[in-house]
C-alpha cells in the first residue's frame, strides 16, 4: 500500500504514518498530532480490512470531508483493484445499496447512522416469519436480498476525528422522524405560552440553572401558569399545558440566538455547538422548536414525530470493529475506554513542534478582550503575518468584525451565518496578511498551507478569543498552527464576561469582577489558572452526561433481555 501510494500520488506514507494505520487497523484511537497527515493514513488500514470482503466505512465530520478523501484515495484503491464510493444522503435505498456494495466507502458518521436506522424500520414492517425461516434464508444467501435494505452489515469503522464523533456529538442522538406538511393547527397555543411566561417572575415563579440548562416551574409558577390555560384550546394540545409554558420558558432563558440556532430566510436553524455549523434538516423534539420559533416570531412548523433512535454510543458498538484518529485523544482515554473499549495510542510527532505558545491574556470585560483583540491584530497585520482567530459564537465573531472593519482591516468571517466555500477560507488562512475569523471547529480537517516568506514572519498565529468547555477543542485550533514541524504560534484571549465563566462559575466570576473593578488595566495571566479549574468542571459535567447516556442504553438492553 505505501509503495503504491507514492507511485500513483506521489506520497510516500512516513514510519510515524505506518505507527498510526497499525493503530487503526488493531482498532485503537491513534492520537495524531494536527497536520500530520491523517487523510493519506487512513488509505492503509480502509485497505487492510477491505479485503475481507465485509465492507469498511470510513465515518467523517462532515460531508465536505467525506467526499475530499474519497476523490484523494479513490486512484490509489483504483490500482489495488479494490472499488471505493461516496455515500449519497437523500436518496433512495437503491443507490445507497450501490454504495454500501463498494469494499470501501466514505460518508458522514450521521449518515450511517441514519442508514441503519432506516433499514431497521424496514426490517420491522416485514411481516413475521415462520420459526426458522429466517436462518433457513440466511444459510441459502437469499435472506439479505429479498429485503430492500441499505446496509450488508456493520463491519469495519475507521472514523475521522473520533473525538468530535465519539464524545464531543454523543449526547446527540441518531433520530429518524417524520414531519407533517402544512400549518400547524397548534400555532395559537406556542404564542399563548410566549405570553405566559412573560408574567412569570424568576426565582418565585421557576427556576433556572444555568449550568445543566435546566429550567423548572415552582408550585406558585404551576399555578399562575395553569390560571392562563383558560385562555386556550384544550382540543389542541398534544401535551399537557404545563410542558408548552416550560418549553417557552426554555427557549427564552435556555437557547440564545446566534450561538444555539440562527435565523435564516424565515426558519429556524439548530447550530451544532461542537462545530459551528448548521445542521440542516434538523429540530428540537416535543414542540421545543416551535416554542423558539414562536419566541422569534416565526412561522410554526409542524411537529416531527419520533420514529427510530439509537445513541452514537451504541451506534458504533455495533461495529465488529472500530478505529479512529484525532489530534486530541489522549485527554479522554479513560472515556474511550469505558464506553467504547478502545484504546488511545500516542504516535510520535514526524518533525518536533516549533510552536510558541504565548501566555494567556485575561480581561475583565469582553469588550476589553476585544479592543485588545484588534491591536494584537492590527500590529500582526503590518507585519505580514497571518492571524487565524478562533471565537465559539456568531454574536463575538461578528462583534470583532465590526471592530476590526472599522480598523480598515480587511479579513475573512466564517460562521454559521456564512459558511459558504469554508475548507477554501481556511486553507487561505496561512498567506501574507490574511485575517480570518471563525468558530473553533470551522475547517477542522483542511489544511492550511504557509504563504511565500510567512515562514520568516513566525508562520501562522492562532488566537484564541475564548476558552471553550473543553480543553481538546482548544488544542485542536491551537494545532491549526506550527505544522510539520514549520513556526507557529497561539495565544489566549479571556474575559471575565466569558461564557465558560459566566455559566460554570457564575459566583466566582462575580467576585473577580469585583476585585477588579476599578481597574482599566490587563489583569495578571495567573488568573488563567482559575479559567482552567473551571474549564475542567466544565469537562466534568459534559463527561457525567455521556456516561448517563450510556447507562440508559444498558439499562433498556436489560430490559429487553428480561421482557424476552
Amino acid at each position: 500500500m505505501r509503495e503504491v501510494s507514492r507511485r500513483i500520488l506521489g506520497l510516500y506514507p512516513y514510519d510515524v504514518q505506518i505507527l498510526g494505520a497499525l493503530a487503526l487497523a488493531r482498532g485503537t484511537i491513534a492520537e495524531l498530532a494536527t497536520g500530520e497527515g491523517k487523510t493519506l493514513l487512513q488509505l492503509l488500514p480502509a485497505y487492510y480490512h477491505s479485503l475481507s470482503g465485509k465492507g469498511v466505512h470510513v465515518a467523517t465530520a462532515n460531508s465536505y470531508l467525506a467526499e475530499r478523501d474519497h476523490a484523494f484515495g479513490l486512484p490509489v484503491y483504483q490500482a489495488l483493484g479494490i472499488s471505493s464510493a461516496l455515500l449519497p444522503e437523500r436518496v433512495s435505498v437503491a443507490k445507497k445499496r450501490v454504495a454500501y456494495q463498494a469494499d470501501i466507502t466514505y460518508g458522514t458518521g450521521s449518515e450511517f447512522g441514519f442508514d441503519y436506522l432506516r433499514d431497521q424500520l424496514t426490517l420491522l414492517r416485514q411481516p413475521e416469519s415462520v420459526p426458522g425461516e429466517r436462518t433457513w434464508k440466511s444459510l441459502l444467501g437469499s435472506d439479505s436480498r429479498t429485503l430492500p435494505l441499505a446496509q450488508r452489515g456493520l463491519h469495519m469503522a475507521i472514523i475521522d476525528e473520533a473525538d468530535a464523533i465519539l464524545i464531543d456529538e454523543a449526547t446527540t442522538p441518531l433520530l429518524i422522524s417524520g414531519k407533517s406538511h402544512g400549518e400547524n393547527p397548534g400555532t395559537s397555543l406556542y404564542h399563548a405560552a410566549r405570553n405566559t411566561i412573560a408574567l412569570l417572575e424568576e426565582g418565585l415563579h421557576f427556576g433556572f440553572d444555568a449550568i445543566k440548562r435546566q429550567i423548572w416551574l415552582t408550585e406558585s409558577g404551576q399555578q399562575l401558569a395553569q390560571a392562563q390555560s383558560r385562555e386556550v384550546d384544550r382540543n389542541l394540545l398534544k401535551r399537557p399545558w404545563i410542558k408548552y409554558v416550560e418549553n417557552a420558558l426554555r427557549a427564552q432563558y435556555a437557547l440564545d440566538k446566534d450561538r444555539q440556532y440562527v435565523v435564516r430566510n424565515n426558519e429556524v436553524l439548530i447550530i451544532d455547538e461542537c462545530t459551528g455549523r448548521v445542521k440542516q434538516g434538523s429540530s428540537w423534539r416535543d414542540g421545543l422548536h416551535q416554542a423558539v420559533e414562536a419566541k422569534e416570531d416565526q412561522p410554526i412548523t409542524c411537529e416531527n414525530e419520533s420514529q427510530a433512535s439509537i445513541s452514537r454510543q451504541k451506534f458504533y458498538r455495533l461495529y465488529d470493529h472500530v478505529g479512529g484518529m484525532t489530534g486530541t485523544a489522549v485527554e479522554a482515554a479513560g472515556e474511550f475506554w469505558e464506553v467504547y473499549q478502545l484504546p488511545v495510542v500516542p504516535i510520535p510527532l514526524n518533525k518536533p513542534s516549533q510552536r510558541r505558545t504565548f501566555p494567556p491574556r485575561v480581561f475583565r470585560t469582553s469588550s476589553q478582550k476585544l479592543n485588545a483583540a484588534v491591536v494584537e491584530i492590527r500590529r500582526l497585520y503590518h507585519t505580514g503575518q497571518p492571524v487565524l482567530v478562533g471565537t465559539r459564537t456568531i454574536e463575538n465573531s461578528e462583534r470583532l468584525s465590526l471592530l476590526l472593519n472599522q480598523a480598515g482591516i480587511p479579513h475573512h468571517l466564517l460562521n454559521a451565518k456564512q459558511d459558504e466555500g469554508e475548507a477554501e477560507v481556511i486553507a487561505a488562512a496561512g498567506q501574507p496578511h490574511a485575517v480570518t475569523i471563525s468558530t473553533n471547529m470551522a475547517g477542522r480537517g483542511t489544511h492550511i498551507d504557509l504563504g511565500d516568506g510567512v515562514e520568516a514572519l513566525g508562520g501562522l498565529h492562532v488566537l484564541v478569543l475564548e476558552m471553550d468547555e473543553s480543553q481538546r477543542v482548544d488544542r485542536q485550533l491551537l494545532g491549526r498552527a506550527a505544522r510539520q514541524g514549520k513556526v507557529g504560534s497561539g495565544q489566549l484571549f479571556l474575559s471575565l464576561e466569558d461564557s465558560i465563566m459566566t455559566r460554570f462559575a457564575p459566583d466566582l466570576a462575580k467576585r473577580m469582577a469585583e476585585k477588579f473593578e476599578d481597574s482599566a488595566e490587563e489583569l495578571p495571566s495567573s488568573l488563567s489558572s482559575r479559567f482552567l479549574r473551571v474549564q475542567s468542571k466544565a469537562e466534568q459535567k459534559a463527561y457525567q452526561d455521556r456516561l448517563a447516556i450510556m447507562e440508559q442504553d444498558r439499562w433498556n438492553d436489560e430490559t429487553k433481555l428480561r421482557l424476552a
